[in-house]
């Protein structure tokens, strides 16, 4: 080889390595974007080192186990938490609770590894109330009974009187606004309006009247932070054969009870996160279904023993046990409809899809999402960063927005 040949060759050789990659216009526009752009710029920086937590976030299944409930420890549900976050909690059964439906315990919290945001789950509660008060006073006195299975007497409340009575008491917090959840709200009067229709057409006096609400919080030590409840409500008319007319009974259910703590200023990112855990949830159906045969179980006793009452107590008891034994059958598509009035609201989730057809939402914010078949996600916004290549492991690349 000629030494004129090996100059030429050397020289485009340092030519092609001290040159600046050339932006590519991937979208075919004829227009070089800043995103565009920004990617040539980032190709200059060799050996980048990507860091968790600034340069990509990694989200993965939290398993809520159920260690006692049936013959062996089962999953019931999971949710998508950041990874590293410590976890504690899961479903507890309080056998013997005058309270069918506070029996099955779901408490669950979740907390950063620097303490600085936590998310808390609280159980459900349910309560009743009499119009009439001679009833009432015949119920309360039927509390003090252990022979007579009752939940909790108090009067009725929609999610935003909750959010800031009872529930601000147990989260040991100031709520220092409260707002309604118009998305939530419609979906589950929606569904609300097909039960109603239903117990028309059977000729039975029963009303369903449903609520949701998001709260801003306040922490002893200061914190901010951001809580959500939904409320079920079902009224049962019955005529009072003392006065003439009807008076109506109500059995309320705080069905949804999720808050989480945060640095104060920085509630959006707390709404972020709580869209994701929500948007995320995913229920075991084998789970499910052994609470519903549990409730079966519960329902018809309780309905021998209603028996044994008055007439008109008897249909109210049997029908409120139906409603108890409803909530748990639902299915996960009216759960993901909630979910996803709950996203609207907080405003912080987006739509990816796999090439094989299945979705999810995750936090926004992020320009390129991957998943495993394990229920692990990472989001980053790092144009260079490919967790098949930094991490190597194998992960599959989500599309945005489909």
């Amino acid at each position: 080889m000629s030494l004129r040949l090996l100059a030429c060759l050397a020289t485009i050789s340092m030519l092609a390595c001290s040159s600046a990659p050339v932006p590519v216009d991937h979208d075919g526009d004829g227009v070089i974007s800043p995103e565009e752009q920004a990617v040539a710029e980032a190709m200059q920086q060799p050996g980048k080192k990507f860091v968790e937590g600034k340069d990509y976030v990694v989200l993965q299944r939290l398993r809520v186990m159920d260690p006692t409930g049936f013959e062996r420890p089962m999953e019931a549900y999971s949710i998508l938490i950041p990874k590293g976050w410590k976890s504690q909690g899961g479903i507890t059964w309080r056998v013997g609770h005058p309270c069918m439906i506070e029996a099955i315990q779901n408490r669950v919290s979740a907390t950063s590894p620097d303490g600085r945001f936590a998310m808390e789950i609280y159980p459900v509660q349910q309560w009743e109330w009499w119009d009439d008060q001679l009833m009432l006073q015949t119920m309360m006195q039927q509390q003090q009974n252990p022979v007579f299975r009752r939940c909790s007497i108090a009067r009725p409340m929609d999610a935003a009187q909750f959010l800031q009575g009872p529930m601000a008491q147990e989260m040991g917090v100031q709520v220092v606004g409260v707002e309604p959840n118009e998305e939530v709200g419609a979906v589950l009067r929606q569904q609300a309006q097909a039960a109603n229709q239903q117990f028309q057409q059977a000729g039975v006096n029963l009303e369903q009247r449903p609520s949701a609400a998001l709260a801003t919080l306040r922490y002893p030590d200061g914190s901010g932070g951001i809580a959500l409840c939904s409320i079920s409500m079902q009224l049962a008319w019955m005529p009072n054969y003392v006065s003439g007319g009807h008076s109506a009974s109500y059995t309320r259910q705080a069905l949804q009870k999720v808050a989480v703590k945060c640095p104060a200023g920085e509630e959006a990112e707390a709404r972020k996160l709580l869209s994701s855990v929500l948007a995320s949830f995913r229920i075991n159906p084998e789970w499910s279904a052994g609470v519903q045969r549990m409730m079966n179980n519960v329902a018809a006793v309780e309905r021998t023993e209603t028996a044994k009452r008055a007439a008109i107590q008897r249909d109210a008891q049997n029908y409120t046990a139906e409603l108890q034994k409803r909530t748990w059958e639902e299915g996960q598509a009216s759960r993901d409809r909630i979910a996803e009035g709950w996203s609207q609201t907080l405003r912080g989730v987006e739509t990816w899809s796999d090439p094989g057809g299945g979705s999810i939402e995750l936090s926004s914010g992020y320009n390129e999402a991957w998943a495993r078949p394990d229920g692990s996600y990472i989001l980053s916004n790092d144009p260079l960063f490919d967790p098949n290549v930094v991490l190597q492991e194998n992960w599959n690349k989500l599309e945005k927005g489909r």
